[in-house]
């Protein structure tokens, strides 16, 4: 899918395809992915989540779309408050004091409301006793959101995934911290007791160094990458591309990319693929 939103003027192109392992083991594509524009604020807003795979989150798939329906409000409402931040070092501690407790306590609602509503069966209700897991367990879920309110893109993150920003010269920036803890086979998650405290947030002055693109994607991405330096390899080539194409190429190529990626030559894990693009003014190098 592919939106161009105004009046922020940042394109958002999405792509999402379920990996073949998921095809293979019968499990749906538990990834997930919101954006949205807010003509108040020019602000941009864009999520991706990655529910777990694992049998103790059986829920994922619901857990992570609501990740993303949650934290695109959240960012929304944030985004005002970004814009009028003077300093980099306000944007950043407002970014890290809003965002995580917000997302996580409302994530943490809307969960109890679908529990509410779809409430777990005995034998579900005697796995989470044994494993002795809270509710939420079976809703878990990484995220990836990012926020462009006038001249600041804010970031905040928990579990993998990527999130790398373009610079017009083909270099790249990689805006939110990494976690050592992630190993290919444990992240951290929005259903930990103290999820706020495992985020990792970051603020970017646009206006002191300007970006051609955003790409925000789940882990299926990355895993499909052969070299140790992909991210700088990708930066490259989306520059290229742009100053190739314009943005309606990307709506077509943006999925096939994510299908390719998911594929069994590829990680073979569910990939969402969120690329956003500055204004046509901003594609010079």
């Amino acid at each position: 899918m592919t939106s161009e939103l105004e009046p922020a003027g940042w394109h958002v192109v999405v792509g999402t395809a379920r990996g073949a392992v998921h095809y293979a083991r019968g499990m749906p594509n538990q990834d997930s992915a919101e954006y949205q524009a807010d003509a108040e604020t020019a602000a941009t807003v864009v999520a991706v989540a990655d529910g777990h795979g694992h049998s103790r989150h059986a829920r994922s798939a619901i857990g992570s779309a609501l990740a993303v329906q949650v934290s695109c409000r959240v960012a929304a409402q944030f985004a005002g408050s970004l814009a009028s931040q003077p300093a980099a070092d306000g944007a950043a501690e407002a970014a890290r004091e809003h965002l995580p407790l917000a997302i996580v306590r409302e994530w943490r609602g809307e969960v109890a409301k679908h529990l509410s509503a779809h409430p777990y069966t005995e034998s579900e209700q005697a796995a989470l006793a044994e494993a002795g897991d809270e509710p939420e367990v079976p809703y878990g879920s990484t995220l990836l959101v990012a926020v462009i309110a006038g001249r600041w893109l804010a970031c905040a993150q928990i579990g993998d995934g990527d999130v790398i920003a373009v610079r017009p010269d083909g270099t790249a920036l990689c805006p939110v911290p990494g976690d050592s803890r992630l190993d290919g086979q444990h992240t951290t998650s929005l259903c930990q007791p103290d999820a706020e405290d495992d985020f990792r947030t970051a603020a970017h002055d646009l206006s002191g160094e300007p970006l051609l693109a955003l790409l925000v994607a789940t882990d299926g991405f990355g895993n499909a990458q052969s070299s140790a330096s992909w991210q700088g390899e990708v930066a490259r080539d989306i520059v290229a591309l742009a100053a190739e194409h314009d943005h309606g190429w990307f709506a077509v190529h943006v999925p096939d990319w994510a299908e390719r990626c998911a594929s069994a030559d590829g990680s073979g894990d569910d990939t969402t693929i969120a690329l956003l693009l500055a204004p046509r003014d901003s594609w010079t190098r």
